[in-house]
């Protein structure tokens, strides 16, 4: 994941898009504006949910299954699971009637590289 431009956002979102069509194996991105974007995306919580479907291969029988996983309720985990599918950080197979959240990779790197000379949104905590 990387801090990028929006216009930058842009091309690489298309990137990943067309890789994914094609089925391309290469890494997977997801770039984020800001770093406080990139924060409250990926709240503790959330990359709780995404360390969960690393655990269990990268998928869970249904939502059902995972809301008992992270212990927490079904209306949570859901928009959990359908934010983070909208960033593309997981996807919902369906099967059926149900839905199945799905991570289809083996780790998940975080990359943050702050840069002098550029303006920041928020100042460092302190």
């Amino acid at each position: 994941m990387t801090i990028e431009r929006s216009d930058e956002i842009r091309e690489n979102t298309l990137k990943i898009d067309d890789a994914a069509t094609e089925r391309d194996s290469s890494p997977a991105a997801v770039s984020f504006a800001t770093v406080g974007e990139l924060r409250k995306i990926l709240t503790d919580r959330r990359i709780e949910l995404l360390q969960t479907l690393l655990n269990t291969d990268g998928a869970v029988g249904n939502i059902s299954v995972l809301v008992d996983e992270l212990n927490r309720d079904y209306r949570t985990v859901h928009g959990n699971v359908s934010l983070l599918a909208g960033y593309g950080l997981l996807f919902v197979v369906n099967e059926g009637q149900s839905k199945r959240s799905y991570l289809p990779y083996e780790r998940v790197h975080l990359d943050v590289d702050l840069v002098g000379g550029e303006s920041s949104e928020e100042s460092a905590p302190a």
